[in-house]
């Protein structure tokens, strides 16, 4: 075999191994100690890891008052420095709740078509018993993060600075 088809064959295999799907592993969840227990109410919401690549999510919750455009979800993902144990902020994104739940493309509708989330427009969420039944998420072949372990924070905050809702997630990204 020519030596040129050798180097071609060693790039094609080292390229796949690189660009092969990352591996997921849910560590931990928790509700922020702080999350208004006059606001929300768990339930049996749960993230569950059904394969390498594929999460999903079942169980109800509960708004034990109306939500609206006066709270902010704020999402953000921290990568764990390997030197220093401490967390280190690599992404955040705000949105206002009703431009998420009246605008969203990619996660709503999905959403909307396991559960009684309402419908587009419907900004403030009322108050309520919510379900949602196996919403399936299912993670890009090769996640654009690389390998560690990564806290991610979703919260809901009112009025810029009370938080309502806090959930926390720590995983580990394999490669």
């Amino acid at each position: 075999m020519p030596l040129s088809v050798k180097c071609t064959v060693i790039v094609c295999v080292l390229i796949a191994e690189l660009c092969r799907a990352s591996d997921v592993t849910i560590n931990s969840y928790r509700l922020d100690p702080e999350t208004d227990q006059s606001f929300y109410k768990p339930g049996t919401l749960r993230l569950t890891k059904k394969s390498r690549n594929m999460l999903v999510v079942s169980g109800t919750w509960e708004f034990l008052q109306n939500m609206g455009a006066d709270i902010q979800i704020v999402r953000s993902f921290f990568y764990k420095n390997a030197l220093t144990g401490q967390y280190q902020k690599v992404h955040i994104l705000k949105q206002s709740l009703c431009d998420f739940v009246n605008k969203d493309t990619l996660i709503m509708p999905k959403i909307r078509e396991v559960s009684n989330v309402p419908e587009p427009g419907s900004c403030p969420i009322p108050k309520g018993r919510y379900t949602i039944e196996n919403y399936r998420y299912e993670l890009p072949e090769a996640l654009p993060v690389p390998p560690g372990d990564y806290r991610v924070v979703i919260q809901f905050i009112k009025n810029g600075n009370q938080l309502l809702i806090g959930l926390e997630w720590l995983v580990t990204v394999h490669q």
